[in-house]
């Protein structure tokens, strides 16, 4: 179990971090980790959302959450998307929000003009996805948050739930947007006077679900340059189980930092329930993105092609999207796609 000062280094936050206060501490640590060194990954870009209607899922960010819209694409006809999503024929449109304090944010995507597959997942199926996010006001804006179309509450009894632990008391909140991407809220009640004025006052980490921790451990260690630390026992709490929306499960997780950046990303492992596999593809709804910056998208293709790691991209190859921009997409063991790019000089 991390102690305070780890606090912002752990994923799923509030169950991990021994009951730390999440207050002016932790946001302070948030803002001063050292970057993981940089390897063939330097860096990160945003955990995409592919979404079934994104209005309704601005809608939910923008309006309720209170992020900021940063950047908006239209629909329209891409021939270099479409070959490195490998989704010719179809259409996308983006909007792209800012999360306070972290360098990754946000990213929803629309499709059309081709077949979507809803992938419906839950916070325990491999391949699903958590954005941890510290919040202030949260008993405030809840009914706000439920009453949002399509957003189902996980923690037990509906609502926000207060933890006892040994080092203080825990307010938060796990939820699905409408596309079942989960949002992790702990609430601070004193935030610092520098943090950011809104609802949502910094971002966390980044919490994908696997099937295999040393699988995906592995991968991430060996082939991506990650320096995960894997997880060595299984959390048996069905209290905070039952409070993330898994009653019944066991979980261990495996941390590193992002490489060439602070932001961590935390490896979670399920057992003792009931899970599927998801098998979304770029276009459909509820299937994760993770954007990551890399040296030499063309060698690390070519050391990802030799481990036998499954291209999403058409041809397999990057696509020159830009002319400072190169994309390849691939899976990692959880279906999670990693759309990997390189970006040149400007």
């Amino acid at each position: 179990m991390s102690q305070i000062r780890r606090m912002p280094a752990r994923g799923w936050h509030w169950l991990v971090l021994a009951g730390a206060l999440a207050g002016s501490a932790a946001l302070q640590a948030q803002q001063t980790r050292e970057p993981a060194p940089a390897g063939d990954i330097v860096g990160v870009g945003n955990f995409a959302h592919i979404v079934a209607d994104l209005d309704r899922s601005v809608g939910f960010y923008r309006d309720v959450l209170g992020l900021t819209v940063s950047g908006n694409i239209p629909f329209g006809p891409n021939e270099a998307v479409a070959k490195f999503g490998h989704t010719e024929g179809g259409q996308s449109r983006v909007a792209v929000l800012k999360v306070p304090g972290i360098p990754m944010g946000i990213e929803l995507i629309e499709y059309k003009d081709i077949e979507r597959k809803a992938q419906n997942p839950r916070f325990y199926d491999p391949g699903a996805a958590n954005m941890s996010m510290r919040v202030h006001g949260l008993e405030a804006q809840f009914p706000k948050i439920a009453g949002y179309p399509g957003v189902k509450i996980l923690t037990k009894g509906g609502k926000p739930a207060t933890l006892t632990t040994p080092n203080g008391t825990l307010h938060a909140v796990f939820v699905q947007d409408p596309d079942g991407f989960v949002v992790e809220m702990l609430d601070v009640p004193n935030p610092p006077a520098e943090a950011p004025q809104g609802f949502v006052i910094g971002g966390g980490s980044f919490e994908p679900s696997v099937r295999s921790s040393e699988a995906s451990v592995k991968f991430y260690n060996e082939l991506l340059g990650f320096d995960f630390k894997l997880g060595e026992r299984f959390n048996d709490n069905q209290e905070m189980a039952a409070t993330a929306g898994a009653p019944g499960a066991s979980f261990r997780q495996s941390t590193a930092r992002i490489p060439g950046t602070a932001m961590p990303m935390t490896l979670i492992e399920f057992k003792n329930i009931e899970q599927k596999q998801l098998s979304g593809r770029t276009q459909d709804p509820g299937t994760t993105v993770l954007q990551l910056i890399v040296k030499d998208v063309t060698a690390l293709s070519a050391k990802l092609k030799a481990a036998g790691v499954p291209f999403v991209t058409t041809g397999a190859a990057p696509v020159q999207v830009a002319p400072n921009l190169k994309i390849v997409i691939v899976k990692d063991p959880n279906n999670i796609l990693l759309e990997l790019a390189e970006r040149g000089q400007r």
